[in-house]
């Protein structure tokens, strides 16, 4: 028996690998990317030197339709063409796992949440109203 739990972002933060990944990934959605390092390697004597690799990080305006508005974010590029292939920022945020996600992503997902919850009861009161009335 499998149970799907989907974590707010306080357990997120007290629990999760997310407190792992390094600071500068916690500002944006860098889908589970993180600065890499290894060594350059010379072709005749094989001297080598440490060296990083960081993640192609660029900063994007991406639309929420949940919210109304846009959002200005540190993206990369992974993330931007995950996010074209699900169908938008909302859909990326609830279909991502927290890992992949990070701090800001599950902060974006909470608030995107409370906007899908507040929608929804305005819908209810809407067909209540007109319910009512004759």
């Amino acid at each position: 028996m499998t149970l799907s739990f989907r974590p707010s972002l306080p357990v997120l933060k007290n629990t999760s690998r997310s407190a792992l990944n390094y600071k500068r990934s916690q500002t944006g959605l860098y889908d589970g990317r993180a600065i890499q390092s290894g060594n350059n390697v010379g072709e005749t004597f094989n001297n080598k030197t440490r060296r990083r690799w960081l993640p192609n990080v660029h900063l994007k305006r991406l639309w929420s339709d949940a919210l109304g508005r846009s959002l200005q974010l540190k993206v990369t590029a992974g993330a931007l063409r995950t996010i074209d292939k699900v169908g938008g920022l909302d859909a990326y945020l609830f279909r991502m796992r927290p890992e992949r996600l990070g701090e800001k992503g599950m902060q974006l997902r909470q608030l995107v949440q409370d906007a899908h919850a507040d929608a929804k009861q305005a819908r209810r009161d809407a067909l209540a109203a007109g319910a009512q009335q004759p």
